[in-house]
């Protein structure tokens, strides 16, 4: 998604005051946000790290450290971007850039070698763990400056920067808690990575699924402190739009074209169902190329278009094969939207099969289109859904209970 540049920063809603009430706000305390990517892409993680730094408390000094965006097939490329970003987020915050000068990019250059396909189809994870050294020489001084005067750091890291952080803390004594999005077996999950993130204070997981699969791959002698709380998600917004983008009912398709995402599956089963409905794509990737005049693709959304799509939906269906949370699922669910997609874990978590949504064995297109078709008919039953995902939503992933709990993390002596 786009990310708006003019994000309201609700620190005065009625529910945030009461998360102040309970948890005092500390004065004069100092926060580290570290992530990967946090400008201008603002779909998935980016989005819940900019939601989390505009609902903390605002007697507290909120620092975003990461890396310049970057668009780079390589490893090398991610990380010698020299793209511009903003001195400060849509709330204000500092924004500090991490950025390789002349010889920082001739020291990272080793980190080619991670494009070499028989080097990383072979050895990925040992690959990667042992690039680490170029990364830290030319980083690690100015990751310790940043973090110096901090009182906590809070990293949303599954790279390099997770590593780095680890080492600077532990060195310099700084209370931190890591929150990897690991896609397990794709990227995150390395030795050394799993290490740094269960050397942390406390290490956040967002489901129990994901908790379970974070402490099969840790050593059973490391004693690690895990808390299970979901990625924060923004208040949903309804605005009014002079032309809205698509006419009629939809199914809407939100997120990235990655093959994950299951966007191949869904077009074969919404195959059939044109008479009931449009399906909307909307999303940073290659547009689609089929010719059904019932499909819409408007490529990547604002904050704005998006919100308006959630609001005005019938059903959203991402049928994902693999995810590490999901936020675009509460996101539909905060709208009081049913969710069909498939039954895997942590989707299973999040939505309740039958009661806030339809899920269906993973890549069998022709259950998926049966659910597609049951939710799109049936009004009463996805009314009923799409209450009781707003009910559960409200009760387990609604901004002021997550923020509560991370408030709890960063405010324990």
């Amino acid at each position: 998604m786009k990310c708006a540049h003019a994000t309201a920063n609700h620190l005065d809603s009625p529910s945030l005051r009461l998360v102040y009430s309970i948890v005092p706000a500390m004065k004069s305390y100092t926060l580290v946000i570290v992530v990967d990517r946090y400008w201008p892409s603002c779909g998935g993680v980016e989005q819940a790290t900019l939601t989390l730094a505009a609902s903390l408390p605002s007697e507290w000094r909120v620092t975003i450290v990461t890396h310049r965006p970057s668009t780079a097939a390589t490893l090398y490329g991610v990380f010698t971007s020299s793209r511009k970003m903003p001195a400060n987020d849509p709330s204000g915050h500092v924004i500090e850039p991490l950025e390789a000068g002349g010889v920082g990019r001739v020291l990272l250059m080793p980190l080619l070698i991670w494009n070499v396909p028989l080097l990383r189809r072979v050895l990925p994870r040992i690959l990667f763990d042992l690039l680490y050294i170029w990364y830290n020489l030319v980083f690690s001084r100015r990751v310790e400056r940043l973090l110096d005067e901090a009182d906590s750091i809070h990293c949303i890291s599954t790279g390099y920067l997770a590593r780095c952080v680890t080492d600077v803390c532990l060195k310099k004594g700084i209370r931190f808690v890591h929150e990897p999005f690991i896609h397990f077996r794709r990227w995150g999950d390395s030795p050394a990575q799993l290490r740094a993130y269960a050397a942390a204070d406390t290490v956040i997981c967002p489901t129990e699924s994901y908790k379970m699969k974070f402490l099969s791959r840790i050593n059973s002698s490391i004693p690690v402190n895990v808390a299970v709380i979901p990625p924060v998600v923004a208040e949903p917004g309804y605005p009014k739009l002079r032309m809205p983008p698509v006419p009629g009912r939809f199914v809407l398709f939100l997120g990235r074209r990655e093959a994950h995402k299951g966007l191949a599956s869904l077009l074969v089963a919404f195959g059939g169902l044109e008479r009931l409905a449009s399906l909307v794509i909307a999303g940073p990737g290659e547009p689609i190329r089929i010719r059904n005049m019932a499909v819409f693709d408007l490529g990547e959304v604002d904050e704005k278009i998006k919100h308006w799509l959630l609001s005005s939906c019938d059903i959203l269906c991402v049928p994902s094969t693999d995810e590490s949370f999901g936020i675009v699922f509460t996101e539909a669910m905060s709208f009081g939207k049913p969710v069909v997609g498939f039954d895997i874990a942590p989707i299973n978590e999040i939505v309740k099969n039958g009661e806030s949504g339809l899920l269906v064995p993973p890549d069998d297109t022709d259950s998926l289109h049966r659910a597609l078709e049951t939710a799109l008919t049936d009004n009463r039953l996805r009314k009923k859904m799409g209450n009781a995902a707003k009910e559960r939503y409200d009760r387990l992933f609604a901004r002021h209970v997550v923020i509560e709990k991370i408030i709890g993390l960063h405010a324990r002596k």
